[in-house]
């Protein structure tokens, strides 16, 4: 993405985070779901011309993740609304794997970190997790594990794999900090860190498979 679609995007991702940290519902409400509209917007503007399956992937991957922020701004109303964006997550996620599969093959050695960050965290959360959420966490966990491992085994050239593979542990620690926060402890300014780690994950993948897709 050039300069100008960067300020814009991380422009209206700053707003939706002060929007959380002074508490204004409604300024969240405007800018939470148009973050990843927005993403997918610059994204079509780059491979419009030569639209392809892939790229209908990742359109769908942006497409899925503004469904889950939207639902997830409503959990508080509603627990259903968090399980509806677990979901939405869920097949953003499914998204993400098929993209980066078809660009790697599997190196097990790489799956060892995935796989024991994961377990660690699911140690810690399952005795915390109310008896519904806890297999559709542990599905969730599974898939966005498979995601993080894709990410590493993809063979492209250097810049496009650092953006990706950074994207995607950063989505999991995003990921794992609603976890937390939501189900074991309180952590300061939670909204913040979850939010900005999101925001980048999301463009830094977006931009990785950018880069790819030009080389």
């Amino acid at each position: 993405m050039n300069r100008n679609q960067t300020f814009i995007f991380f422009t209206l991702s700053l707003i939706n985070i002060i929007s959380g940290i002074i508490e204004n519902e409604w300024l969240g409400y405007l800018t939470k779901p148009l973050l990843m509209i927005t993403l997918g917007f610059f994204y079509f503007q780059h491979i419009q011309a030569t639209l392809n399956k892939r790229d209908k992937i990742v359109l769908l991957a942006l497409f899925f993740s503004c469904l889950g922020d939207t639902f997830l701004m409503f959990q508080k109303q509603n627990q259903l609304y968090f399980l509806l964006g677990l979901g939405a997550f869920l097949l953003a996620q499914v998204c993400y794997v098929i993209l980066f599969q078809q660009e790697g093959k599997s190196l097990y050695f790489r799956w060892l970190p995935f796989v024991s960050y994961s377990c660690l965290l699911l140690f810690f959360l399952f005795n915390k997790l109310p008896g519904d959420f806890k297999i559709p966490i542990i599905i969730y966990s599974i898939v966005i594990t498979l995601m993080g491992i894709r990410a590493s085994e993809r063979k492209v050239n250097d810049k496009s794999y650092q953006l990706v593979l950074i994207g995607a542990i950063l989505f999991i620690l995003s990921d794992s900090l609603i976890a937390l926060s939501k189900f074991v402890v309180n952590i300061p300014l939670s909204g913040l860190w979850i939010m900005a780690t999101y925001v980048v994950a999301q463009y830094l993948i977006i931009q990785g498979l950018l880069v790819s897709r030009r080389t």
